[in-house]
């Protein structure tokens, strides 16, 4: 019998596995379960793997090969109730973030929401631009290698190294609708910003193709809403063949983070020279369900995940969640260059039973080859 890294390995080759492999994210549901006492009585004192193993499930790690430090910015936090500001002093001035963050969101260990970026009129470009220029990029190889022989043959991780220069600069910076604003108002600005960041990305890309990762993830939560086509075509297109070719060449998989709406973005995501999309989401979540994507995308990207998120909440009827398995295995049928996940996480309200449900399913549907 395989295991589940070789099944994973395997699939990416475009090989025949035994079995689809199937490993899930699912830390959401854990820390919240873990938060309410709702984990069962044989999972107290066990981690999130363990507990992963005890289901017969795979593994999914996302470990970062970097870590990133500010030299000359001082930074300082308050937190006054929910909310947390953030400022970032700097010999140019000073520009702050606040973020509303609910007991119930920092239970589950969620960053919570922007309510004011680090940027929103033109001087608090210099700030930002300083603090990315003085922004080291430090390798973090021995973590990375550690945090992947504890997953050993149950699974593989991800090498986590952020969103390219664009992404980042909406979601760090302006947020996704500030940055339109920003665009507009003061393209030149905007243009000196993305600059800084691009320059930095490409610390991050040499240092990521140099990792001892085989799959780095790379950007994700791109949409057809927030970052629409001409947005992409601009902005991310060029960063992410940059990175494909650089990784491929260090022998690697390019992988991307695919659980948004990317009904117009599906072709020229094809041309983004990506080998995987992880996180993969279907209807009724999206509007892309499997055959669609493998329809304009081949064997050339590996599918990993499947499952809409939503299917295994508490609120959908058990009959309505096992014809959605169903149908998502046989879009997928034989099973070539897929491997079975969430799209995204698993909700913090699915119950212990159907989680149960899910292992037995899988368990009986997933030979290989899946039968359409």
């Amino acid at each position: 019998m395989m295991s589940v890294r070789q099944r994973i390995l395997a699939t990416l080759r475009g090989e025949p596995v035994d079995r689809i492999a199937w490993a899930p994210r699912w830390e959401l549901w854990f820390n919240a379960a873990r938060a309410e006492g709702r984990l069962p009585a044989e999972w107290q004192g066990l981690g999130i793997h363990d507990c992963a193993r005890r289901l017969g499930w795979g593994l999914k790690g996302r470990e970062p090969v970097f870590r990133e430090e500010m030299e000359g910015v001082e930074v300082r936090i308050e937190t006054q109730g929910e909310f947390t500001r953030t400022e970032w002093i700097t010999p140019v001035g000073t520009i702050s973030e606040e973020r509303r963050i609910t007991p119930e969101l920092a239970a589950m260990d969620v960053a919570g929401r922007i309510t004011k970026p680090f940027v929103q009129e033109p001087a608090d470009y210099g700030p930002a631009i300083y603090a990315v220029e003085h922004t080291r990029v430090v390798p973090t190889y021995d973590e990375f290698a550690a945090a992947d022989a504890a997953i050993g043959e149950d699974g593989i991780t991800l090498a986590m190294v952020g969103t390219s220069p664009a992404h980042r600069l909406m979601r760090q910076f302006t947020d996704y609708e500030g940055f339109y604003y920003q665009l507009a108002d003061h393209p030149d600005e905007v243009q000196k910003l993305l600059a800084a960041l691009i320059e930095l990305d490409e610390e991050v890309q040499e240092v990521s193709a140099a990792s001892p990762a085989l799959i780095v993830e790379y950007d994700g939560n791109f949409d057809d809403q927030l970052t629409p086509l001409p947005i992409y075509r601009r902005f991310f297109l060029p960063r992410f063949q940059a990175f494909a070719e650089r990784l491929h060449a260090a022998g690697k998989v390019f992988c991307t983070h695919t659980d948004g709406h990317h009904e117009h973005l599906l072709e020229i995501i094809g041309e983004s020279g990506f080998d995987m999309a992880e996180a993969f989401t279907t209807p009724p979540m999206t509007r892309v369900g499997v055959a669609r994507a493998r329809a304009a995308w081949g064997g050339r990207i590996t599918i990993w995940g499947g499952i809409a998120s939503n299917m295994l909440s508490a609120f959908t009827p058990e009959a309505e969640f096992e014809a959605h398995l169903a149908q998502v295995l046989r879009e997928a049928a034989p099973g070539d260059h897929f491997i079975l996940g969430t799209g995204d996480n698993i909700p913090t309200d699915a119950e212990y039973s159907r989680l149960l449900r899910l292992s037995e399913l899988i368990e009986q549907w997933t030979g290989y080859p899946l039968q359409p």
